[in-house]
């Protein structure tokens, strides 16, 4: 990674290691989990990759709902059994145990070709951020309008804010004994450091 020499020498005097420094960010991507048959779910799953290591975020689609291309966070397998608060930087043993659980009963999605689906912008903002190394500097940023599409099905209108020019599907299921598809789109969401890239689970429906 290669760091600006003015923000090179503010570590070389403030006495901070650069290394160390250099570990805090990570990419988000995402793990589609399955369909749970029975109760009409589609679980997917975010996986942080920072330093923080935080739990991962489950979500699911309820697919028997009237808005069923909603992605539904859930917070009951982040409770603390101590605070009874919700934490996600707790150890992850009866996280992990919670979620083996739910994947026993789900039916997995079947991988299909990314060309299956597009995206289509509807808008698109070009601005600029602060950067991470100096607030007094500018960074470009797109935000996008966009819906993905696979005749006869599309998504919900989604957002995506993008500090490198594009998105594109990373992933694309189908969705087993119904018509839908899930996709991931992936795009450069996080300007620290070299900057990393976040996936966000789309459903398509009709």
């Amino acid at each position: 990674m290669k760091i600006p020499r003015i923000l090179c020498s503010a570590f070389i005097l403030s006495g901070i290691s650069l290394p160390v420094y250099a570990t805090v960010g990570g990419p988000q991507h995402i793990e589609v989990l399955g369909l749970d048959q029975k109760d009409q779910k589609i679980y997917v799953m975010r996986h942080f990759e920072d330093g923080r290591g935080r739990l991962p975020q489950l979500y699911y689609y309820q697919l028997n709902s009237s808005k069923p291309a909603a992605p539904i966070q859930v917070k009951s397998l982040y409770i603390n059994p101590k605070t009874k608060k919700i934490d996600y930087d707790q150890d992850s043993a009866r996280f992990d145990q919670e979620i083996a659980k739910i994947k026993k009963r789900l039916a997995p999605l079947k991988p299909i070709h990314h060309s299956n689906a597009s995206i289509q912008i509807l808008t698109t903002k070009n601005g600029t951020a602060k950067a991470w190394y100096d607030p007094q500097e500018s960074i470009d940023k797109w935000t996008y309008q966009y819906q993905v599409k696979s005749r006869p099905l599309k998504s919900p209108v989604q957002t995506a804010e993008s500090y490198k020019q594009g998105l594109k599907i990373s992933q694309a299921y189908k969705v087993p004994q119904h018509q839908n598809i899930l996709v991931t789109v992936k795009y450069l969401g996080i300007p620290f450091e070299t900057g990393y890239t976040i996936e966000d689970p789309v459903l398509l429906t009709k």
